[in-house]
């Protein structure tokens, strides 16, 4: 028995040891990639995207609109989400030499650049400029043009954010099948085909979004440097990294996506109190 209360003692504490281990990685990524910046911006986008919503779509614009986008794109709610499924991840220490890359100076540079970058892409403009930068670099330096395209192969960029973006809406669709005014119409069949119909679309704009970051980030590295990028992205810590990145972003947009749903099906039927 007291073989037992040992043995039993050794792997509570030895899941109290992961646990803190995950918890302080989990820690390191949301410093090194500025998570909190990142969320914010995210913020701003869900926010933007919702009041862009028009009558059509059966949303007037009102200041209640407004604050229930605000509740659900909450930054510290988000960071939660985050957070939680990052933790689910097995064996994420196996991050740890990706981790370090990002905290290098050369890593805080690319955290930088990407934030910028996606910030130039959403102001008025920016799309159209990218693409232009997109043809300058395919016509005048093919080799670059060709790593940026590696870039994207390695960290599964269009496979997992078309994968995130069908989630999300199948999410969508399920949040407003909550309402009884929508859930007969909202079956699981209508919700899956209606979602994978659009993934043809979804395919295309990711391709041209995932090219236009690239060259509207990576522009301000030399060769060398996109180089090491793709080097860390291509290890096995790189991978692990990517797989945890996405499944943090994966569970905060489908949830976002899910109350987004139920939020659109309340104020489509006036219910917005």
């Amino acid at each position: 028995m007291r073989l037992l209360t040992a043995t039993l003692t050794a792997l509570v504490l030895t899941a109290h040891s992961v646990s803190a281990q995950s918890g302080s990685l989990i820690d390191r990524y949301f410093a090194a990639f500025d998570m909190d910046q990142v969320l914010e911006l995210l913020k701003e986008e869900g926010i933007k995207a919702g009041e862009g919503l028009t009558e059509d779509d059966g949303v007037i614009l009102s200041p209640a609109w407004t604050a229930r986008l605000r509740r659900i794109y909450d930054e510290d709610k988000a960071a939660e989400l985050f957070r939680d499924a990052m933790e689910d991840i097995a064996n994420i220490e196996a991050s740890e030499p990706a981790i370090a890359f990002f905290e290098s100076d050369l890593g805080q540079r690319i955290v930088q650049i990407e934030l910028d970058a996606r910030r130039a892409l959403n102001a008025e403009g920016g799309e159209e400029l990218a693409a232009a930068k997109v043809r300058d670099v395919r016509d005048n330096d093919p080799a670059l043009y060709l790593m940026y395209q590696k870039f994207i192969e390695v960290n599964d960029l269009i496979e997992s954010n078309v994968m995130g973006a069908l989630n999300s809406n199948l999410a969508f669709y399920q949040g407003m099948a909550t309402n009884e005014q929508y859930e007969e119409g909202l079956t699981d069949s209508f919700m899956l085909s209606t979602v994978w119909e659009q993934e043809p679309e979804i395919r295309e704009e990711m391709e041209e979004w995932t090219i236009n970051f690239s060259v509207m980030a990576y522009g301000a590295l030399s060769k060398s440097e996109i180089q090491a990028y793709i080097d860390i992205s291509d290890t096995d810590a790189g991978k692990k990294l990517n797989t945890a990145l996405f499944a943090g972003f994966d569970a905060m947009f489908e949830a976002q996506s899910y109350e987004l749903g139920r939020a659109t099906a309340e104020f489509m039927l006036g219910e917005d109190t």
